[in-house]
C-alpha cells in the first residue's frame, strides 16, 4: 500500500531529471548556492526537455499575482473566507468583488449573502501576502478587472473558464463584466444557474464562443473541457483557475501521484490527495483519461495545481461540496487511520464505507486536535480505529477535520442548538467586522456578538480591533439561539456576564419573580419601554415602573428587571428589580398538581413516531424523532414513562441507553412542561393506542369515551392524576367510588391506565377518569389487555438481558454445577466469553435426591439449562432444567410468572388489566404445575399464555379485579342463571317482545362469521340481532330485503321473538331474534322447531343473501341463515350477472349487500356449516355433455392449452385450435379473453379416457364454420386421411419430433433428422401448414409444407464467419418482428408460486434468465452492425420458454389413487433430494427442488435455511450455479418475504455474484409479481450505477415506464442517455431502441420520426433499414414497410450490404404480399446484380 505520508511530503518534481533527491526549501525553486554535478550532454538535454514540459504541482507561498480557485467557507458582513487546496485560506473583502457589486454594496442594495453561498467556487488573485495578525489569511480579489487583466481577446478560447460579474439583466440574458476594456460577456437565460442571477453577482463561466466584442458564455462550467485545439497549442499563460482539462496518464508513476499529459507536450502531476478517494491508495490504477480542474496557476511561472476529485470538478454545483455524506459538525464518527506523518503530527483517516463503497470524504486531524500528539507514531498506527468528533470542514479538499481529544469528545455543546440561553462560555475571536465580532465557542461552534452586545461602553472600530484581536479568548454569555443564521448570538457586556440568576429559552419557561438581564429595544412616546431578554423574549415595562430608571432610557441600555406576570397571549410584563417587593411573591405558589401544556407544533397529537432513544449520565432519557414538516423534535422521557415494569431498573436502563442509542418505533408524545416536550416510550402504550383516536383538546373529550393514560402524580388527600397520552397535555383525576379502596392504594406512578371519561368540565378544564373500564368480560380482558401488556414486558426483559451481556431468557446454555445447597444449585456458564454464575431453584423436600447426587459433584457435571430470569440488582441468573411433561413455575415476579414447559419458557401474567396492581398470591408456589392455555410464540423458545383450571384460573381471577374498583356496593340487578338478561330489565329465552329497529349491525372488518343482522333494542336497553333470513316472508321476495326492511322499519317498533342467545364481543350474551309469524305464534315448542334450518341436501333450492365480500378463492360469499353461509363460484353465477366486455370476454357482476337470490345446493360441508351453491337453478347440468353450452372459469393458462372449471363441476381443456380459426390471433384472444379467473362460454366437444379428459371449444368457434377447409374444427382423428393438407399450431418438440396440434386432442408429429434439424428452432405457437404423410391408429406422421407464422423460443447460434463472408445479417436482425417480447414473453423461471406446484421443468430453467442476460450483455463491440443495433438488448431478454405442453394431465385427476400417489411422491422426494444434495452439493437444481418442498409445506424458515446451506455448500468457482441459487432465493423472498428480507438477500447477492445480473434479475422478479414501484426503483438504481458500461439500462427503464403508461418519463430518458454515452455508435443504438419502444408501447409516429432521422444521417447502415422495416411492418402495415425497403434498395450500396435488404424484402412479400409483389422484388434484385456484374466487366476491360 502506498502511504499517504508520501503524498503529504511530496517528492520534488525535478527540473533536471528523474533523480529522487531531497526536496528544495521552496517547491519548484532551487535553493541558492546549490551546486549541481555536471552531467553528460545527452542527459542535460533530456532533463532540460522534461523541465520545460513539467509544471509545479504544489503551492507553499501565496505571492502577489498567484491565481487560484477557492471554495466559500464562511460569510461575513464585509467579505468572505475561501478554502483553497492545501489547507490554505484567503479572504476577499467586499470592495474586491467587482465594481458593480461595490456600488450596490455601498448603497445597501446587496449584501454578501446575496452574492455568495457556502460551497460556491470563486476564482481569485492574491493581492497581498498573509500578515502575522491575520492568522494565515492572504488577501485576494475576485474583481474581473484584476483577475483577468493579463488576458487578451485572442486568449478567450472555447472551454476557458473566467470570472465575471453581472452588470445588467436584459430580456434575453445578462450582460457580464469580463474585466477587459473592449470586450463584454453575454449569457443567455437558458444558461443561467438554477438560482437565477441579480445585478452585481459574481459568476464563474465557461467560454462558448467569441466575436470581436462579445464573449458568449455559460454558467455550467463542468459540462465541457478546454477546447482540444487549444490544448494542442497550450502555453504557460493561457490557463485560468477553474478551467477543466482532460488529463491523459503517461504510465509513469511517482510517489507523489500520477504524471499526466495536458496538451502540447506539457506534463503535470495529479497529487494523490487530489485524486478521487478510490484511486488514492493505488494511483497506478488510473489507466484512462480523467478530468481535472485547475486550482492554482500563475503567469510566467510553472505553478500548476490540478484536482480530479469529482466533487471539485463540478464547479457550478454547490451541493456537491456542502454535503459530507450526512455528517455534521459536532457528530461523532468511527474513523480508521490510513496514514500518519509523525514529523508534522498529522493523521489521516477514512470514514466507514457507505452502501459497500468507499467514502468520497476523508478525515484529517492535526496536533491541536489530537489526543497525545507527541506519541502519534505509537498511538495512531495504520489500521487503528478511533472515535472522533467532527470539528470542521475543508471544502476545497473534500475532507472533514476531526479531533480525538477527550475534552472535545465529551463536551456537551457540539452545535448551536445544544446551547442554552444564559450559559457563560469561553470564546475565541475569529473575525472582526464593522457590525460586530465573530467568535468560535466550544472549539467549533460559531457565534456572533453585535456591536450593541460587545461592551457596556461604546467602542469605535479602532478600539474594537484592539480589544478583540483575532485569536484571543474572552468570556461571553449566550444571548440568543439564532436558527436563521444557524449560530449563537452572544454578549460580552460585563454587566450581563456578571449577573447571576435564572435564564429562559421561551416564554413558557418564565416564572413569576424571575430576575433577568434586559436590553432596551424601544422607548415609546407614552413612556412605556420595550425590553428584550434572553432569546429575544420581549416584554413591556410600564410607564409607572420606567420612571424609576436612573436615567432617561435609550435603546441598548442595560436594565435588570423582574417578571411581574405572563398574560394569556404570552405577553410579558416586567417590573424593575426591588421596585415592587411583593411582585416576586405574587402567584408564585405552585399548584399541587403540575399541569402540562400541549406539545409544540412539530408534533401530531395522537401519532406514534419512530426515532432514537438515548440517555446521558445524571439526566433524563430523551428521544429525537422527525415531526411534522420534517422538523426534528427533541423530547424528554420522564422515568415513569420509560418502562412497563412496576419495579423497573430505571438506572440500569438509562445506563444502557447512554452506552448505545436505540432506534425505537414506540414514541408517543406527552404534554410539554417548562417548554420541554415530553414523550412516553412504554411498549404497552404504543400497542394500546394503535387504531385509537386520541383527543387533541379537552373539548374532544366525551363521557364514556375510552382513553389511555399514565399515572403521573399521586398526591395524598388529593387523589391520583393521570396524563392522557398523545401530546395534548390533558391531565385528569381518577374517579373514586365511595365503597371502593382509595385510588392511591390501587395505582402507582408510572402505571398505564385504561379508563373511561366519567365527567368533563370544559370551563374548568378538568375531567374525571373511571379506572373500572373493560372489566366485565374476563376472556376479553385477557385477550385485549393482559397478553399485550405481558408481551410488552417480555420484550423489555429480553432487551435488558441482551444489552447487559446476559443470555436472553428462553435460551439454552451448558452450565457446570459448582455447588449444591439445600434449596439451590449453583452453576456457572459462559456467554460471549464471560463467565456468569447462576442458580437453579430446587423443589422443597428434594433432599434425598441431592444426597444421592453428592458423589457426582466432584465431576462438576455439565447440564443443559434454560435461562429463566435475570435479577439485575443482584446479578443473579435464574435457570431451570427443560421440562419433559407438565409446565411448572420456576420464577415468581411482580409483573409475571415464569414456567418451563416442553415447548420452552412460558410467561404467565400476574397483571390481568393495566389498571390492576397485583398482590402476592399464597396459592402460587415454585415448582407448581400450571395449565398454560394456548401458548403464543413471541420469540425463539419463549411463549406467553394465561393460566387455566384450578385455583389460579386467570379468567376466574378477573372477577376479583372489578370488585377492587367498585367496592362492596350491590349490583343493580342480579344476574339470571339462563344468561338472558343484560340490563336493568331481564329478557327471557323464547320470549316475545316489542323492540325498536336501530339499524344494520356493525361488525369489525374482515369478519369471518355471518354479518347480515339488524340491531333491535329490547326492553331494559338490551340489544338483539335479527338476521335477514328471519325477516317476515313478504320481505324475502324483494330484490334486497335488508334495504327494504330498514327503509320501512328504522326507528319504528316491531314484534320479535327470542329464539336463542349468542356470545357477544364483550362477553355479554346477544339475543337471536325472529320475525317469522309462524315462529312467533307457535306456543311452547322445542327449541329445534324455532332454530335455524341445517338439514340441507344437494339439489335443494334455498334463498341466500349476498354479503358483498369475496372469499380467498374470489368466489361470491352469501349467507343462508345466522349459522350457515354459502359460496358461489364465478362459473356458477346466473346469466343476468354476466356481461360481455369490449374485447369479447365475459365479465361477471357482483351482488349488492343483502341482495336475495334463489340458489341450488351442489355441495354441503356440514363441519364448516357451508354450502356450495349455483345460481342457475333451472336445468343445472351436473354431467359433461357433448354439444351442450356451458360457462367455464379459467384456472390455469399455458402456451399449449388452457384449463377451465365448468359450471357442472368438471375441469375441461381448451386448446389453441378450439379457440378460433384465425390461428394468427390465438395469443391475442387468449390475452384479452382467457386470462386467469375470467369467464368464457364454451361448448363440449369430446371426452377421452385413460386418462379422463374433457375437451371444449369456444362458443364462437363451435358455431361458426371456417371458410378455410384446412382449419376446420377437428374432433375425430379418423377424419384425417393421407395426403390431407391442414394448418396446425406447434405445441412442443423432442429430440426427434416436432409435435403439431391439428385439433383439440389431435396431435401429429413431424420427424426430425439430420437434414431438417433446423425446424426444431420453430417456437411454440408458430402456425405451420402440413400434409398427412402417414395415418396410423395411434400416430399421425406429417410433412412440413410451409411456416405461416414463425416464433422463436431461443436465440439462434451466431455464426460470425458466415455473416462476414456472405454479407447476410444474423437471424436476430432478420427476425426483429418475431423477436419482440410480445411473441417471446418469457417469465423469470426462479420459482413457480402458483397453485399447480413447483415443477421440474421450472427448476431446470432457474438461472437461464441471468446467464443469458450476462452473456448477451457482454457481446463484443466488433460484431456486425446488424447485431449491434437491432437486438443487442432484445437478445438478452429472449429466453427459452418452459415447455408447458409436456406437463402430464394425469396429475390433474382428482381420484383417490392419484392423491395417494402424490403423497408418496412427496415423502419419497424429500428423502431423495436430501441424498441428492449430499451427493452433488454443487448442483443448484437439486438445492432448489429441496427448497420447493418446504415452500409447499409453508415452512419458509426451513426453505431459507436450505438456501443458506446451498450458498455455503456450492463451490465459489461454480458461478453459474450460485447465480441460479441467488435467483431462486430472491424469487422466494419477493413472493413470501417482506422488503427487509428482500433487501438483505439482494445486498448479499450483489456482493457475491455479478451485481448487474442480480439487479436485472430482481427487476424482472418485481415486474413478474406486479410490484411496479419496486421494479422502477431498482431500474433507476441500475441507470445510476451501470450507465457507463451498460447501455441497456436506459431501455430497460424506458420500457418499464412505458408499460406503466408513463410515456413522458420514458421519453425524457433519451436525452439523458445520449449525454451519458460519449460514442456516436452508442447514440445510434440508443435512438434505435427508443424508437422500437415507441412503436411497441408508445406513439408509432414518434418511433417513425426517430428512425427516419437515423436512416437519413446514416444511410449506409443496413441494420437500421432492417429495424425500420420490421417495426413498420408490424405496427404500420405492409405498404409502409415496402416503401422503406424500396428506398433502401435504391441506395448505392455494396453487394454485401444490399443482399440482406433484398432478402428481407423477399421474405416479407412471401408472407404478406402477392405474386406480383414477389416478382417485382426478384426483378429489382436481378437488375441490381446485373448492374454490379456490368461494373465489374468494365473495370476488367
Amino acid at each position: 500500500m502506498v502511504k499517504l505520508e508520501e503524498v503529504t511530503n511530496e517528492k520534488y518534481f525535478p527540473r533536471g531529471g528523474g533523480s529522487d533527491r531531497p526536496k528544495p526549501t521552496k517547491e519548484g525553486f532551487p535553493t541558492k548556492g546549490l551546486k549541481r554535478k555536471s552531467a553528460v550532454p545527452e542527459q542535460n538535454d533530456a532533463k532540460k526537455a522534461k523541465e520545460e514540459s513539467s509544471w509545479i504541482p504544489k503551492v507553499d507561498d501565496f505571492i502577489d499575482g498567484l491565481t487560484g480557485l477557492g471554495v466559500v467557507a464562511e460569510l461575513f458582513d464585509d467579505g468572505v473566507l475561501l478554502h483553497t487546496a492545501g489547507t490554505h485560506t484567503v479572504k476577499i473583502h467586499a470592495a474586491e468583488v467587482s465594481a458593480k457589486f461595490t456600488d450596490l454594496f455601498n448603497e445597501n442594495k446587496i449584501e454578501i449573502k446575496d452574492a455568495f453561498q457556502i460551497g460556491q467556487m470563486v476564482p481569485f488573485r492574491v493581492i497581498s501576502k498573509k500578515s502575522g495578525n491575520d492568522k494565515g489569511r492572504s488577501k485576494a480579489s475576485c474583481n474581473p478587472a484584476r483577475l483577468n487583466k493579463h488576458l487578451s481577446p485572442n486568449m478567450l478560447v472555447a472551454g476557458l473558464v473566467i470570472h465575471t460579474a453581472v452588470t445588467s439583466l436584459e430580456e434575453k440574458g445578462a450582460i457580464l463584466d469580463v474585466g477587459l476594456d473592449q470586450m463584454t460577456g453575454f449569457i443567455e437565460k437558458s444558461q443561467f444557474p438554477a438560482a437565477g442571477l441579480r445585478e452585481g453577482q459574481p459568476l464563474v463561466v465557461r467560454v462558448l464562443s467569441t466575436t470581436s466584442r462579445v464573449v458568449k458564455v455559460t454558467s455550467f462550467v463542468e459540462q465541457d473541457n478546454l477546447n482540444m485545439s487549444s490544448c494542442e497549442k497550450l502555453q504557460l499563460n493561457h490557463l485560468m483557475p477553474g478551467t477543466i482539462l482532460e488529463c491523459e496518464p503517461t504510465g509513469d508513476a511517482v510517489t507523489a501521484g500520477v504524471i499526466v499529459n495536458i496538451g502540447n507536450g506539457l506534463k503535470g502531476i495529479l497529487p494523490r490527495r487530489n485524486l478521487p478517494p478510490r484511486l488514492r491508495e493505488n494511483p497506478e490504477k488510473l489507466g484512462k483519461a480523467i478530468r481535472a480542474v485547475v486550482m492554482f496557476c500563475q503567469q510566467n511561472s510553472k505553478v500548476l495545481v490540478l484536482n480530479a476529485h469529482p466533487d471539485i470538478v463540478a464547479v457550478s454545483r454547490v451541493e456537491k461540496r456542502t454535503s459530507f455524506e450526512g455528517i455534521q459538525i459536532g457528530d461523532k464518527v468511527q474513523c480508521t487511520v490510513v496514514d500518519v506523518i509523525p514529523t508534522k503530527s498529522i493523521v489521516y483517516f477514512t470514514l466507514p464505507p457507505t452502501d459497500g463503497k468507499k467514502s468520497l470524504v476523508t478525515a484529517v486531524s492535526s496536533r491541536g486536535l489530537l489526543e497525545k500528539p507527541d506519541s502519534v507514531a505509537t498511538e495512531y498506527e495504520v489500521g487503528t480505529e478511533k472515535f472522533c468528533r467532527v470539528t470542521g470542514f475543508r471544502y476545497a479538499d473534500r475532507a472533514i477535520t476531526v479531533s480525538t481529544r477527550k475534552d472535545i469528545l465529551n463536551q456537551k455543546i457540539t452545535k448551536y442548538q445544544d446551547a442554552k440561553c444564559g450559559d457563560v462560555l469561553d470564546a475565541r475571536v475569529h473575525h472582526v467586522a464593522k457590525n460586530g465580532v465573530y467568535f468560535s465557542v466550544c472549539n467549533f461552534v460559531q457565534a456572533f456578538a453585535p456591536m450593541s452586545l460587545l461592551s457596556d461602553k461604546p467602542l469605535n472600530l479602532q478600539k474594537l480591533k484592539a480589544k478583540f484581536q483575532v485569536g484571543t479568548e474572552t468570556k461571553c454569555r449566550v444571548w440568543q439561539i439564532c436558527d436563521q443564521r444557524k449560530n449563537l448570538i452572544v454578549t460580552c457586556r460585563e454587566q450581563i456576564i456578571a449577573l447571576k440568576g435564572p435564564s429562559a429559552n421561551s416564554v413558557e419557561e418564565l416564572e413569576i419573580g424571575n430576575t433577568l438581564p434586559c436590553i432596551v429595544k424601544k422607548v415609546f412616546d407614552s413612556g412605556v419601554v420595550l425590553l428584550a431578554t434572553f432569546n429575544n423574549i420581549c416584554g413591556v415595562l410600564r410607564k409607572e415602573a420606567a420612571i424609576h430608571l436612573p436615567a432617561t432610557p435609550k435603546v441598548n441600555d442595560f436594565v435588570v428587571a423582574n417578571v411581574e406576570k405572563v398574560e394569556d397571549n404570552n405577553r410579558v410584563v416586567f417590573v424593575l428589580r426591588d421596585a415592587n417587593p411583593n411582585a416576586a411573591s405574587q402567584n408564585s405558589q405552585k399548584k399541587l398538581a403540575q399541569r402540562a401544556k400541549p406539545a409544540d407544533g412539530g408534533v401530531n397529537i395522537g401519532k406514534v413516531y419512530k426515532g432514537s432513544l438515548t440517555a446521558k449520565k445524571g439526566e433524563k432519557a430523551n428521544v429525537t424523532f422527525t415531526g411534522e414538516n420534517k422538523k426534528e423534535v427533541f423530547a424528554s422521557v420522564d422515568d415513569h414513562l420509560l418502562s412497563d415494569l412496576l419495579d423497573a431498573p430505571i438506572g440500569l436502563t438509562k445506563r444502557l441507553l447512554a452506552e448505545n442509542k436505540e432506534e425505537v418505533s414506540r414514541i408517543v408524545p406527552m404534554g410539554k412542561i417548562a417548554a420541554v416536550n415530553r414523550a412516553c416510550v412504554k411498549r404497552s402504550v404504543a400497542r394500546f393506542v394503535k387504531g385509537m383516536k386520541l383527543p387533541k383538546k379537552i373539548e374532544d373529550l366525551k363521557e364514556r369515551q375510552v382513553v389511555v393514560g399514565v399515572v403521573g402524580q399521586i398526591i395524598t388527600n388529593l387523589g391520583v392524576f393521570v396524563e392522557v397520552v398523545g401530546g395534548a397535555g390533558l391531565i385528569g383525576k381518577v374517579f373514586e367510588r365511595k365503597n371502593a379502596k382509595s385510588s392511591s392504594e390501587l395505582l402507582e406512578v408510572g402505571q398505564v391506565v385504561i379508563g373511561k371519561i366519567e365527567s368533563v368540565d370544559v370551563a374548568k378544564k378538568s375531567f374525571l377518569i373511571d379506572p373500572c373500564t373493560e372489566m366485565d368480560n374476563g376472556e376479553h380482558m385477557l385477550e385485549q389487555y393482559a397478553l399485550p401488556l405481558l408481551e410488552s414486558i417480555v420484550e423489555e426483559v429480553k432487551w435488558l438481558a441482551e444489552h447487559s451481556n446476559y443470555p436472553a431468557p428462553g435460551s439454552k446454555v451448558n452450565a457446570r454445577v459448582t455447588k449444591e445447597l439445600d434449596d439451590l444449585t449453583l452453576v456457572e456458564f459462559e456467554n460471549n466469553g464471560k463467565k456468569i454464575a447462576g442458580v437453579v431453584p430446587k423443589k422443597a423436600g428434594d433432599d434425598s435426591s441431592s444426597e444421592k447426587e453428592t458423589p457426582k459433584k466432584k465431576k462438576k457435571s455439565t447440564k443443559t439449562l434454560i435461562v429463566v430470569d435475570i435479577n439485575h440488582s443482584t446479578n443473579e441468573v435464574v435457570l431451570a432444567a427443560p421440562a419433559t411433561d407438565d409446565a411448572k413455575i420456576v420464577a415468581i415476579r411482580r409483573d409475571y410468572l415464569c414456567a418451563v414447559s416442553p415447548q420452552g419458557l412460558v410467561y404467565l401474567p400476574t397483571r390481568l388489566h393495566p389498571n390492576h396492581l397485583p398482590v402476592s398470591d399464597e396459592k402460587v408456589k415454585l415448582h407448581m404445575v400450571v395449565d398454560a392455555k394456548e401458548p403464543k410464540l413471541v420469540s425463539e423458545g419463549v411463549y406467553i399464555a394465561t393460566r387455566g383450571g384450578g385455583d389460579v384460573d386467570d379468567v376466574a381471577r378477573t372477577n376479583l379485579i372489578k370488585k377492587e374498583f367498585i367496592g362492596s356496593a350491590k349490583p343493580a340487578e342480579n344476574k339470571r342463571e339462563d344468561g338472558g338478561e343484560q340490563g336493568k330489565k331481564s329478557i327471557k329465552n323464547f320470549g316475545i317482545y316489542t323492540g325498536i329497529v336501530l339499524g344494520q349491525t356493525k361488525f369489525e372488518e374482515n369478519r369471518k362469521k355471518n354479518s347480515l343482522f339488524v340491531d333491535i333494542r329490547l326492553p331494559g336497553d338490551n340489544i338483539g340481532h335479527l338476521h335477514v333470513s328471519e325477516f317476515p316472508p313478504n320481505l324475502l321476495n324483494v330484490k334486497n330485503p335488508l334495504e327494504e326492511f330498514l327503509e320501512r322499519n328504522k326507528n319504528k317498533q316491531v314484534v320479535v321473538r327470542i329464539i336463542g342467545f349468542e356470545k357477544g364481543s364483550q362477553g355479554s350474551k346477544i339475543a337471536q331474534l325472529t320475525m317469522i309469524p309462524s315462529k312467533i305464534q307457535a306456543g311452547k315448542v322445542r327449541a329445534s322447531v324455532l332454530s335455524f334450518p341445517s338439514n340441507y341436501k344437494v339439489g335443494d333450492l334455498i334463498k341466500c343473501f349476498a354479503s358483498a365480500t369475496l372469499t380467498d378463492k374470489q368466489n361470491l360469499k352469501v349467507e343462508v341463515n345466522p349459522l350457515w353461509s354459502g359460496s358461489i363460484s364465478r362459473e356458477n353465477v346466473s346469466e343476468d350477472l354476466k356481461a360481455t366486455s369490449a374485447d369479447g370476454g365475459i365479465v361477471d357482476l357482483s351482488l349488492s349487500k343483502g341482495e336475495m337470490r334463489q340458489a341450488k345446493v351442489i355441495a354441503v360441508e356440514r363441519k364448516r356449516m357451508s354450502l356450495d351453491l349455483n345460481l342457475n337453478i333451472s336445468d343445472v347440468e351436473t354431467e359433461f355433455k357433448i354439444g351442450t353450452a356451458a360457462t367455464g372459469r379459467v384456472i390455469y393458462v399455458s402456451k399449449t392449452y388452457i384449463r377451465l372449471k365448468l359450471s357442472s363441476g368438471q375441469q375441461a381443456v381448451l386448446t389453441p385450435t378450439a379457440t378460433t380459426d384465425k390461428y394468427e390471433s390465438v395469443e391475442e384472444i387468449a390475452e384479452k379473453q382467457l386470462a386467469m379467473g375470467q369467464l368464457v362460454d364454451v361448448v363440449g366437444l369430446k371426452v377421452e379416457g385413460s386418462p379422463l379428459r374433457y375437451y371444449v371449444a369456444m362458443k364462437s368457434r363451435f358455431n361458426s364454420k371456417s371458410s378455410d377447409p384446412k382449419r376446420q374444427l377437428l374432433t375425430d382423428a379418423t377424419a384425417i386421411k393421407e395426403g390431407t393438407q391442414l394448418d396446425g399450431i406447434v405445441g412442443n418438440a423432442s429430440k426427434g419430433s416436432l409435435f403439431i396440434e391439428l385439433g383439440p386432442g389431435i396431435v401429429g408429429r413431424i420427424p426430425v433428422n439430420e437434414e431438417n434439424q433446423d425446424i426444431l428452432e420453430i417456437g411454440t405457437s408458430s402456425v405451420v401448414r402440413v400434409t398427412a404423410a402417414k395415418v396410423a391408429k395411434n400416430e399421425i406422421v406429417l410433412k412440413l409444407d410451409d411456416i405461416l407464422i414463425r416464433k422463436w423460443t431461443k436465440k439462434p447460434e451466431r455464426k460470425r464467419h458466415a455473416t462476414k463472408s456472405e454479407g447476410t445479417p444474423s437471424k436476430v436482425a432478420l427476425l426483429e418482428e418475431e423477436k419482440t417480447s410480445e411473441t417471446v414473453e418469457t417469465e423469470d423461471p426462479g420459482f413457480d408460486w402458483s397453485n399447480k406446484g413447483f415443477r421440474n421443468e421450472d427448476l431446470a430453467a432457474v438461472g437461464k434468465l441471468t446467464s443469458n442476460a450476462e452473456d448477451d450483455s457482454d457481446e463484443d463491440d466488433e460484431d456486425q452492425e446488424t447485431e449491434e443495433v437491432s437486438d443487442e438488448e432484445d437478445a438478452s431478454d429472449a429466453e427459452e420458454d418452459v415447455d408447458d405442453g409436456e406437463e402430464d394431465v394425469d396429475d390433474e385427476e382428482d381420484s383417490e389413487d392419484d392423491e395417494e400417489k402424490k403423497v408418496e411422491l412427496i415423502e419419497k422426494s424429500e428423502e431423495e433430494h436430501s441424498r441428492l444434495v449430499r451427493s452433488d452439493p454443487n448442483s443448484a437444481i437439486n438445492w432448489i427442488e429441496y427448497m420447493s418442498l418446504f415452500v409447499e409445506k409453508s415452512d419458509l424458515k426451513a426453505a431459507r435455511k436450505t438456501a443458506e446451506e446451498a450458498l455455503s455448500a456450492i463451490n465459489p468457482t461454480e458461478s453459474e450455479e450460485l447465480l441460479k441459487m441467488w435467483t431462486a432465493y430472491l424469487n422466494m423472498e419477493v413472493a413470501y418475504g417482506d422488503s427487509t428480507t428482500v433487501d438483505e438477500v439482494f445486498k448479499r447477492a450483489c456482493k457475491n455474484a455479478n451485481s448487474y445480473t442480480i439487479y436485472r434479475t430482481l427487476a424482472k422478479i418485481y415486474q413478474k409479481f406486479n410490484k411496479h414501484a419496486e421494479a422502477k426503483h431498482i431500474l433507476e438504481q441500475m441507470v445510476s450505477k451501470f450507465r457507463a458500461n451498460k447501455l441497456e439500462v436506459w431501455t430497460l427503464l424506458a420500457e418499464h415506464l412505458m408499460n406503466q403508461k408513463e410515456q413522458k418519463g420514458a421519453r425524457d430518458l433519451l436525452p439523458r442517455a445520449l449525454k451519458s454515452a460519449p460514442k456516436a455508435q452508442q447514440h445510434i443504438q440508443l435512438i434505435s431502441k427508443f424508437a422500437q419502444l415507441e412503436f411497441k408501447l408508445g406513439d408509432a409516429e414518434r418511433g417513425r420520426t426517430l428512425l427516419e432521422g437515423l436512416v437519413t444521417a446514416h444511410p449506409k447502415k443496413t441494420d437500421l433499414w432492417l429495424v425500420y422495416a420490421d417495426a413498420a411492418l408490424k405496427h404500420l402495415g405492409i405498404e409502409h414497410a415496402r416503401k422503406i425497403l424500396e428506398r433502401a434498395c435504391n441506395r448505392e450500396l455494396s453487394v454485401h450490404k444490399m443482399r440482406p435488404l433484398y432478402k428481407k424484402w423477399l421474405e416479407m412479400e412471401s408472407k404478406h404480399g402477392d405474386a406480383a409483389s414477389i416478382q417485382l422484388v426478384k426483378s429489382k434484385a436481378e437488375s441490381f446484380l446485373q448492374s454490379v456484374a456490368d461494373d465489374v466487366m468494365e473495370e476488367e476491360d
